[in-house]
Parts: structure tokens; sequence; C-alpha cells
């Protein structure tokens, strides 16, 4: 099983500034040696089908599925070292800090801290997180 110091559930706006922060930091002594990982599903984000029009910043009628796609590839080269699991849905998260272990549909991790970062819909369905 693959273990993180931090795992990033999320790939949207949230999970994917909270990468390039975590990533950013790589230099610093806290964060040295640290492994990082972000689960990079976007499926179910709102920004997916977005049009922004008058958003400080981009132009308008900017596509959100643009800036996704401009962010994943962002954090691939600014900061290769945060792993991008792609093609995968978290189901499912169990135990605390430092033993989380954390389901996806494919594979297992552990990890020692997780951040969620998701938006709230009703496609919000992670098993250990509902309540």
């Amino acid at each position: 099983m693959k273990s993180f110091d931090v795992l990033i559930i999320g790939g949207s706006a949230a999970g994917l500034s909270s990468a390039l922060i975590l990533g950013s930091a790589i230099g610093k002594p806290f964060a040295e040696g640290k492994k990082i990982g972000i689960i990079t599903h976007q499926k179910t984000s709102a920004l997916k089908t977005a049009e922004l029009n008058n958003v400080l910043g981009f132009e308008k009628g900017t596509k959100g599925a643009d800036i996704l796609e401009k962010g994943l590839l962002q954090l691939a080269q600014d900061y290769p070292h945060v792993e991008q699991i792609e093609k995968e849905k978290v189901v499912s998260v169990n135990g605390a800090s430092p033993n989380f272990i954390v389901k996806t549909n494919k594979n297992d991790y552990a990890a020692t801290i997780i951040i969620v970062a998701v938006g709230p819909s009703n496609m919000f369905t992670i098993e250990g997180l509902m309540q």
C-alpha cells in the first residue's frame, strides 16, 4: 500500500490550490522529505461545466474545464514531486491521523494527514465522511 504524509482528496480548484501550496513548501524544513499526493478526480466538479464571465484575472468566457486542465499541468510542471493520482475516485476514508486509510475504486492508500477538498454535491458519497 502506497503511503503519503499528506493526501489531498479532490482535483478541482480547492484541491489543486492545496497541492500547489504544499508543493511550493518542499524547500522548507517542515516539508523536507514529505510525500504529498492528490487524487485528481474531477468528474463531479462544478467548475468543469462553468463559464467564467467578469472574474478578475480571467478572460470573459473562460471555460472551467480549461482551468482544471491547466491547473493539473501547472502542478505537474512546477511541483513534479506532488504525485497526481488520476482516474480514481475515493469511496471511503477510515481511521484517524496518523493512520488514515483512503480507499478508491482501484487502490488503498495510507496517509498521515488528509485534506478533503471537495465541493458539496449530491455526488459526495465518501463513506466515513458522510456524518
